[in-house]
């Protein structure tokens, strides 16, 4: 099932005295924020708020962001280290082959077109991201690197990955 909201950034420090915020896209794209009216944020201490967005602007390398009800420095300072979720039809427009790191989550993991698991979770790896599946047979979790050498194909459609490499999963 496709996430309906997608991590799209991460919230930085305070800029100025007005309330705004530093915004960092996850992507490096931030097209489809300056057109954002409202998103939702899950705070660093796990609170999750819908926000209205006030005003947006780029000041040299900053892209800033302010939220109705945080106009001030104080206010605002609490949602410094947020992350900020958009409706997945206001993220960035994917290209053939592309796909959110969201969709990979509940995907089924085949090995010679049989079910052996499932994708969990996601962790950033030095060279790759880390798929963390959890094995059917033994229920225990296994990390597969996202690379092309051990998963040959995604179909977000289909909610499928193929492992070419089930020895990772011993």
């Amino acid at each position: 099932m496709k996430a309906l909201l997608l991590a799209s950034a991460k919230v930085g420090k305070t800029h100025g005295v007005d309330g705004f915020l530093r915004i960092y896209s996850l992507s490096g794209e931030y097209r489809h924020l300056k057109k954002l009216e409202t998103c939702k944020v899950t705070t660093k201490d796990g609170r999750e708020l819908s926000l209205v967005v006030d005003s947006v602007r780029v000041d040299g390398e900053l892209f800033l962001m302010r939220f109705k009800d945080y106009y001030t420095p104080e206010k605002s300072r609490t949602l410094s280290q947020s992350i900020l979720y958009i409706p997945r039809e206001n993220a960035p427009k994917l290209k053939k082959g592309e796909y959110y790191i969201a969709d990979l989550y509940g995907m089924e993991v085949l090995v010679d077109g049989k079910r052996v698991g499932v994708v969990e979770d996601t962790i950033e790896g030095a060279q790759a991201l880390l798929l963390s599946v959890r094995k059917d047979s033994d229920g225990k979790l296994y990390l597969v690197p996202n690379l092309p050498v051990y998963v040959s194909s995604i179909d977000v459609d289909g909610n499928t990955l193929v492992l070419d490499a089930p020895y990772l999963l011993e």
